[in-house]
């Protein structure tokens, strides 16, 4: 599925977690998210690229919960893959995510990019944010 991310297995089994009981881990935790939580998606063009034409565009995908997430950036309805650069995915410290992806681009007049979003919180479990040019 070409650079989408997969799902994170951060809050598995495994045999390493913490176990509740008299000596186990407290302090003041954030709430457990229930039910998902759906990201806040934002696009933002920007001039910065490595050639003289070239731009950048930045895929902001906030406060997502759980963190599996899928995203692609689509160049009139094609995923891009060459120059598209992901971010790890990042804890917020509210049990939320955040990652950026990043795709340089040399737009040409009437292309439309698309950041698709997939994830389970959202409904039909996607969203778009376009950018016409």
């Amino acid at each position: 599925r070409g650079n989408a991310l997969s799902p994170h297995q951060g809050m598995g089994g495994g045999g390493t977690g913490m176990r509740a009981g008299p000596h186990s881990v407290s302090g003041p935790f954030p709430p457990f998210p229930d039910p998902p939580v759906q990201p806040k998606v934002k696009v933002s063009p920007t001039k910065s690229g490595s050639g003289p034409h070239s731009h950048l565009l930045v895929c902001s995908v906030m406060g997502v919960y759980p963190g599996g997430i899928e995203i692609k950036w689509l160049k009139n309805g094609q995923e891009q893959t060459a120059g598209a650069v992901f971010t790890e995915l990042l804890q917020n410290g509210d049990w939320t995510f955040q990652i950026l992806v990043m795709l340089e681009m040399s737009p040409q007049r009437g292309d439309v990019y698309t950041c698709q979003v997939e994830h389970i919180s959202l409904r039909e479990g996607r969203t778009h944010l376009r950018l016409l040019h």
